[in-house]
């Protein structure tokens, strides 16, 4: 589907209004899913894009990393059951986040457009699949999110991990913004919306910025 410049990524909805401004972008606000966002017409680059991720990509053997991402894999656990089958989507310049979950018994295919950019992942479905800090990063966040649901098993579920914008009075200077690669941002409404567009249900919040969604049971 076609959509202007200012129609939502999110739920494709054309009630949209500006919502801040910076000396670098614009923001809107979808009347309907309340997702905050940047006008497509105003990302940066996608060689640009990759330039930035290659100058703060996190060192693998860095402990403190390693730690963070344990964190996520612990709170994502008991939502698994040994033997689950997942995808780790966005993965960035290591598959390290779905090598701990492999270690834990949860075997896991890793992707990244820029760092792992192999499609087998389409071949395959899922129990459960995570973008960890990677749906505000997403230019298409609808079309993509209707692909990975489309990888679930039946039961299947999906892990987002982001950051929800704040009130409105302190978005202007919200640290989060501040990253030119950060295109869209999330409240509690936009994530039921999206998971309501993808005929699933979302359950809430599971860990530190991590939120759940889970198939619709047929």
């Amino acid at each position: 589907m076609k959509i202007s410049v200012n129609d939502c990524p999110l739920c494709l909805d054309s009630n949209t209004q500006e919502y801040s401004q910076d000396k670098f972008r614009c923001y809107f606000i979808c009347s309907n899913c309340e997702l905050v966002y940047v006008p497509r017409h105003q990302l940066i680059s996608m060689k640009d894009e990759r330039a930035r991720y290659e100058h703060h990509q996190n060192i693998v053997e860095d402990p403190g990393y390693l730690s963070y991402l344990s964190k996520i894999e612990q709170d994502c656990e008991p939502h698994l059951k040994k033997g689950d089958f997942g995808l780790d989507f966005g993965c960035g310049p290591s598959p390290l986040l779905g090598n701990i979950f492999s270690e834990r018994g949860f075997a896991t295919n890793s992707y990244d457009l820029f760092f792992n950019p192999y499609l087998e992942y389409q071949k395959s479905n899922y129990d459960f699949i995570i973008l960890s800090e990677v749906i505000e990063h997403l230019r298409n966040p609808y079309d993509i999110m209707l692909e990975l649901k489309g990888l679930l098993k039946s039961k299947g579920i999906i892990f987002i991990k982001t950051k929800l914008y704040p009130e409105k009075d302190l978005f202007h200077d919200w640290f989060y913004k501040r990253d030119l690669t950060h295109i869209q941002f999330f409240s509690e409404a936009s994530l039921h919306s999206l998971a309501q567009n993808l005929d699933m249900k979302f359950i809430g919040k599971v860990g530190s910025d991590l939120y759940l969604l889970r198939n619709n049971l047929l």
